[in-house]
Parts: C-alpha cells; sequence; structure tokens
C-alpha cells in the first residue's frame, strides 16, 4: 500500500480505501441475490466523463505525475485534448447520448491506466450482469440503466459528499469537477497540490 505525507493525497487516498472497504462489507453479504459481473478488461463503463473531487484529482494527477514517462503523458495530454474538443458547446443531454464516443482520457486496450487510484464513482460503478451492460453500450441506449445495486451507489454518494463537506471544511476549491479536465488544470498549474491547499481556484468549471 502506497504512503502519502501530503494533506490532499492522504484525504483522498483515505476515502478510496474506505469505498473498497465498504463496498467489499457489502459483496460479502451471503444474502446477496447476485454477485457483481465487473472484471478486468470489462471497459463498458469506462466511455463516460466521470466526475471526481479535488482530492481525488490532484491524487490521481500526482499518480500521472510521478508514474507516467513523457510518452504517456503526451498521450494523455492528446486524449484531453480530444475529448473536451469533442464536448465543446453539447449540452449535457447531448453528451450523455454520445457516451460511446468518450473513451475514459484513462482508458488503454480495455485497461484503466490509473486503476490503484481510480476515483470513488469508477469503483462504484458495478453491474450485476455484464452482458447487460454490453447491450446497453452497443445499442447506445443510454437512458437504460445498469443492472447495479442502490446500496453501493449510496457508497459513492457517501464518499462524494463527505470529500466535498471536508474540502470545504479546509477552505479548499470544493467542486465537483470532470475528470479530463480536471487532469489539463492539474498539469497547468506549478505545485497544484500545495496551490489547492492554500485555498487557491485551481480547477475550472467549465470544460
Amino acid at each position: 500500500m502506497e504512503k502519502f505525507q501530503n494533506k490532499a493525497l492522504v484525504l483522498a487516498w483515505d476515502a478510496l480505501n474506505w469505498t473498497d472497504q465498504a463496498i467489499l462489507e457489502f459483496t460479502s453479504l451471503e444474502s446477496l441475490p447476485e454477485p457483481l459481473d465487473c472484471k478486468p478488461g470489462c471497459h463498458y463503463c469506462c466511455y463516460n466523463l466521470p466526475m471526481v473531487t479535488a482530492p481525488e484529482a490532484l491524487l490521481i494527477g500526482y499518480h500521472v505525475e510521478q508514474n507516467f514517462t513523457d510518452q504517456a503523458k503526451k498521450e494523455i495530454s492528446g486524449s484531453v485534448e480530444m475529448i473536451l474538443g469533442r464536448i465543446k458547446d453539447l449540452s449535457p443531454y447531448d453528451v450523455a447520448m454520445i457516451r460511446h464516443e468518450l473513451p475514459c482520457i484513462f482508458l488503454e486496450d480495455g485497461m484503466c491506466r490509473v486503476y490503484p487510484v481510480r476515483p470513488a464513482v469508477c469503483r462504484t460503478c458495478s453491474s450485476t450482469k455484464t452482458e447487460h451492460c454490453k447491450m446497453i453500450f452497443e445499442s447506445r441506449d443510454h437512458r437504460a440503466r445498469l443492472r447495479c445495486y442502490q446500496k453501493i451507489r449510496e457508497i459513492f454518494h457517501t464518499v462524494h459528499s463527505r470529500l466535498i463537506d471536508r474540502c470545504r471544511e479546509m477552505g479548499c476549491q470544493a467542486d465537483a469537477l470532470p475528470l479530463a479536465a480536471a487532469i489539463r488544470d492539474y498539469f497547468r498549474q506549478l505545485n497544484a497540490i500545495d496551490a489547492w491547499l492554500q485555498g487557491e481556484i485551481i480547477f475550472r468549471i467549465s470544460m
């Protein structure tokens, strides 16, 4: 398990560990009707524009900064620009209707490039039927609902709201952020983590 000293990174890391533990406790219940069917390489939910909190964005940005090669960083930057350019001036509804065209900036060959630090929204995006997810994706019927447990959705809302509240208590930017735009802004800011902790506005809300 990675050890962090920076307050912002510890905040995000602890929240994500809590998320994993809460999911594990729920899914280990003997009375659960169906097990989760998610598995490595199943990436239908990765065609989305996930919303993250500032601490999660900072943790992911730090992970990329510390672990990705310069070439990999350029690839991520290219994916960010492609996504943001594609959705420019579109309404939230229109964006939702073309989500099959919007792979996550960290999706590569069906796998997540930042899996150890993926945000709570990704950890709690779960399904009891992979084939159903595939059908929704291939049919492009993005108004259809996934087969998932309400309790796991509640876990996401709990950790997300707690992180937002903690950011406000700290006097730091507390907006919910589109991941692609947040990563763009992380690398545009010198010492983004320290600046955020000092109360500066690091992330632009609009894409």
